[in-house]
C-alpha cells in the first residue's frame, strides 16, 4: 500500500470474495510542474502490482482535444504527460456512459467552463477478468465535480459464442479440401435449402479444424516457450548436441507460426488493417481489441415508457 500528496494505492474485496483489486485513487494538483510527481509515482506502482488494478478520479488535467469547452484550447504540453504515463503504464480508459463533462466552474451563460478531467482507467489484467466494466457519470448534484460510479460483470453472457472464420485458418493444408468436400456434398432440396445446408457443413467443419488445430492459442504458445527455454538451458550446458540443436530450430519454427496466427487473430479482432503481420504488433493489436469489445456490448436500454433496461434478460426481451 502506499499514500503520497496526490495518490493513494490500496486494495479492494468483496465480502462474497467475486471481487478483488487494487485501487488507485487520484488527486492532482492544479500546475504541470505541481503534477509531476504524481506520473511518477503511478509509473512506479504498475512496477510493484501483479494483479488487477484500477485507477481513478480527478486528475486535474484533460487528455483530449475536446475535454474542455468555453476556456483556453487544449495543447499538446497540458497534456503530454498524462498520455506518456497512460501509455507506459498499459492502461486503457473504462467504457463510459452519462455525463460526458466531468466537472463545471458552475458559471453563468458562456462563462461555464466544462471538461473531462475525472477519469477511470484499468490494467490488461483487470480487463480480461471483469471484460464488461463500465463507469457511470452521474450529474453533480450540488458538487462541482461528476461522481462515477464503476459496475462490473464477471461473465455477463451465458449463452455459447457463435463460431467465427479467423483468416489464418485459409492458410491451413487441410482448409480447401474441406469446402470442396463439403461442397460436392449432394443435398436434396431447393436451390436456397442446398446452398445453406453446404454453407452449414462447411462451418461445422471449420469449427472441427479450427477445435482440434487452434484451440487454446494462448496456452499453446506459452507451452512452447517453456519447452524452447528447456531446450536452450540443456544447449548452454551442451553447446555440440547435434539433437538438441535439431529440437531448437523445429521448437523455434513451430513458436514464430504459432504467434503470426496470434498476431492475425489480435489484427481481425481489431479491425486494423493499415499494418501488416510479422512486425510484432501483437501489443498493439490487443489493445485496440480491448477497445473495441466494450462498444461493441448493449450495457443498457430505455424502453418506449422511458424505463432504464440493465439485465442481460431485460434487454435480451
Amino acid at each position: 500500500m502506499y499514500v503520497s500528496e496526490q495518490v493513494i494505492h490500496g486494495f479492494i474485496t468483496a465480502k462474497n470474495g467475486q471481487f478483488s483489486t487494487s485501487f488507485i485513487g487520484v488527486y492532482g494538483l492544479h500546475s504541470i510542474e505541481n503534477r509531476k510527481p504524481m506520473w511518477v509515482d503511478l509509473c512506479s506502482l504498475k512496477n510493484s502490482i501483479t494483479r488487477p488494478w484500477l485507477v481513478m478520479r480527478d486528475f486535474k488535467v484533460v487528455l483530449l482535444s475536446g475535454d474542455r469547452i468555453n476556456d483556453t484550447a487544449v495543447n499538446n504540453n497540458e497534456t503530454r504527460e498524462f498520455e506518456e504515463c497512460v501509455n507506459s503504464t498499459d492502461l486503457t480508459e473504462l467504457k463510459t456512459f452519462g455525463q460526458f463533462f466531468s466537472w463545471t466552474n458552475k458559471g453563468q451563460g458562456n462563462l461555464r467552463i466544462c471538461s473531462r478531467i475525472d477519469r477511470a482507467f484499468e490494467n490488461p489484467d483487470w480487463h480480461s477478468k471483469y471484460v464488461d466494466s463500465i463507469v457511470e457519470y452521474l450529474n453533480p448534484g450540488l458538487s462541482d465535480h461528476t461522481p462515477l460510479i464503476m459496475r462490473y460483470k464477471v461473465n455477463m453472457h451465458q449463452g455459447g459464442r457463435p463460431f467465427n472464420f479467423f483468416n489464418y485458418m485459409a492458410y491451413h493444408k487441410d482448409f480447401l479440401k474441406i469446402v470442396q468436400e463439403r461442397w460436392q456434398a449432394e443435398v436434396q432440396g431447393t436451390a436456397m435449402f442446398r446452398i445453406w445446408s453446404t454453407l452449414k457443413g462447411i462451418k461445422a467443419g471449420l469449427k472441427t479444424l479450427h477445435q482440434q488445430e487452434f484451440a487454446g492459442l494462448e496456452e499453446r504458445i506459452e507451452t512452447m516457450r517453456a519447452d524452447l527455454n528447456l531446450i536452450q538451458s540443456q544447449l548452454a550446458i551442451d553447446h555440440t548436441d547435434s539433437q538438441l540443436q535439431d529440437d531448437e530450430k523445429e521448437m523455434s519454427s513451430k513458436l514464430k507460426k504459432f504467434l503470426l496466427i496470434q498476431e492475425s487473430a489480435f489484427k481481425q479482432k481489431s479491425r486494423i488493417q493499415w499494418l501488416k503481420l510479422g512486425d510484432s504488433n501483437s501489443k498493439f493489436f490487443f489493445s485496440a481489441m480491448k477497445e473495441r469489445n466494450p462498444r461493441n456490448s448493449i450495457d443498457e436500454l430505455f424502453d418506449s415508457a422511458g424505463q432504464k433496461l440493465s439485465t442481460n434478460k431485460e434487454i435480451t426481451e
